[in-house]
């Protein structure tokens, strides 16, 4: 009898551990976006260019620590450019986060962007939408 309470006893301990494992678990975390991923996205800045779309295509590297880094071919109004891209970032249990992007050789050193994050549960995809005033501009990525 007591081997039967012992296994009762090790089967409901081993079920409460594992219950709170995986409700410890958060769905989304700075670790959580980490590697490679494709982005393209579009936009405007109307409050220096009305109306000159800007289109922009690449890869961005999240380390699973805060820190990214890409590149980028874009066309503004015609005007064709490649840029190093590095930031910051984070992103909370609720797949949202914010995102900083200096892009290296082009515009003003020291100038970043500002964007608000989403991220997809199973970290394969996410929308960047920029938060700089007198701006308009979308990206989406996936790995």
């Amino acid at each position: 009898m007591s081997k039967v309470i012992w296994n009762a006893v090790f089967a409901i301990l081993l079920l409460a551990t594992t219950s709170v494992a995986a409700w410890s678990q958060e769905r989304c975390s700075v670790g959580a976006l980490k590697g490679s991923y494709i982005f393209a996205g579009r936009g405007f800045i109307e409050a220096v260019e009305p109306s000159i779309q800007r289109v922009h295509y690449g890869v961005i590297t999240f380390d699973g620590a805060g820190k990214l880094s890409g590149k980028q071919s874009s066309s503004r109004g015609g005007r064709i450019g490649r840029e190093k891209l590095e930031g910051t970032y984070t992103l909370d249990a609720d797949c949202t986060g914010t995102l900083t992007l200096a892009t290296v050789g082009y515009g003003k050193p020291g100038f970043e962007t500002h964007w608000d994050l989403y991220v997809t549960e199973d970290h394969k995809r996410g929308h960047i939408v920029r938060m700089d005033e007198g701006n308009m501009a979308v990206r989406s990525f996936e790995k």
